[in-house]
């Protein structure tokens, strides 16, 4: 009988922030598409925006006019959609970690757990097929955003596992320290250490 949660970060798990087309590359693509002529890479000054705990396009179009205006862009903010979707269907997965994490199904629930934005969940959904999943926590539908420990409470307060049967796969310290205060199981890794994935998995599983 499954009796475990394993939740997934998606960014720098199975998106790719280090390898092939990343993350990185479409966002600064994105703003130079839109017209941003900056020398600093436009990656770079988007934290203040906090885009991926945005709920609605209403909300989001504002924050675009904003950022509009900082960054000198010239596109409207449909144009800026249709850019942003067309740039990021480029960005390179990790097909075996998604695969993998499927595999785990038959021992345990599996979940995702990431920050993203309004736009992200069409591609989030073609990578790793979202019905494959028992529990899927987005941080815009949530109003909330890693590392907030709210967003972590409101997870837990949503599943009928215990802390100590959570273990939560991320790539970033803040998001892990987080998880752990609660009392998950944590890993820090990337989608690159696929077999530390695997053996962190399996040691979870087996406890």
């Amino acid at each position: 009988m499954k009796n475990k949660l394993i939740l997934f970060d998606w960014g720098n798990i199975v998106e790719s922030f280090t390898t092939g087309y990343t993350c990185i590359d479409a966002w600064n693509d994105l703003f130079i598409s839109c017209g941003y002529k900056g020398k600093e890479a436009a990656y770079n000054k988007l934290h203040k925006y906090k885009l991926t705990r945005i709920k609605d396009y209403q909300e989001f179009e504002k924050v675009y006019e904003q950022m509009k205006t900082d960054f000198n862009l010239n596109k409207s903010f449909d144009e800026f959609i249709d850019i942003y979707k067309d740039t990021f269907d480029k960005v390179y997965y990790y097909k075996d970690v998604s695969e993998y994490e499927k595999s785990l199904k038959d021992k345990c629930y599996i979940g995702i757990f990431s920050n993203l934005t309004i736009f992200d969940k069409e591609r989030l959904d073609k990578q790793v097929d979202l019905s494959k999943y028992d529990y899927v926590f987005l941080s815009y539908e949530m109003g909330l955003r890693k590392p907030e420990i709210e967003i972590y409470n409101k997870v837990q307060s949503n599943l009928p596992f215990k802390p100590a049967d959570i273990l939560f796969i991320d790539d970033k310290l803040a998001n892990v320290e987080s998880a752990s205060k609660i009392g998950w199981n944590v890993l820090q890794t990337t989608g690159l250490e696929l077999d530390k994935i695997k053996q962190t998995c399996e040691d979870f599983l087996n406890k």
